[in-house]
């Protein structure tokens, strides 16, 4: 386990964005009903109300997904100083995040969506170290 003292910020930002969606999704799986709920009463009034439901299965697949990749890319760095998993991971939560922050302002919840401003600058620097740093990664295949 050679870490190289630059490759830090990128591990702080996959842990951190593991522990967001890891959270996020599974709360939103084992509390469907409650979490459904609420989406549906935020989506009452718009278009997207008869889509909520797929919408938020590609939503709750994503944080998972995103969350999974991020904690797979945080392991990878970590014992073998390969990245892709890590890119992925970055990407995915990038995505994801943008899914939730377009619902937000959709919904007009402005002062919501700006909450989640602070994650988003936090997946956006993650994926700037890694790709900065990406050269630095070499895979051991």
């Amino acid at each position: 386990m050679n870490i190289a003292a630059t490759n830090w910020p990128s591990l702080f930002g996959l842990a951190f964005m593991a522990m967001v969606f890891l959270q996020s999704g599974f709360d939103k799986l084992t509390n469907y009903k409650r979490e459904m709920a609420w989406i549906r009463q935020k989506f009452a009034r718009s278009f997207l109300h008869d889509y909520v439901a797929p919408l938020f299965f590609i939503l709750s697949i994503s944080e998972v997904l995103s969350g999974l990749l991020s904690a797979g890319g945080f392991f990878q760095i970590l014992f073998t100083c390969c990245s892709n998993y890590a890119i992925y991971g970055a990407w995915a939560s990038t995505l994801t995040m943008l899914m939730l922050i377009f619902g937000l302002r959709f919904t007009k919840d402005y002062t919501g969506a700006a909450s989640l401003i602070p994650y988003f600058i936090a997946c956006i620097l993650t994926l700037y170290f890694l790709l900065d740093r990406a050269s630095a990664f070499t895979c051991n295949a």
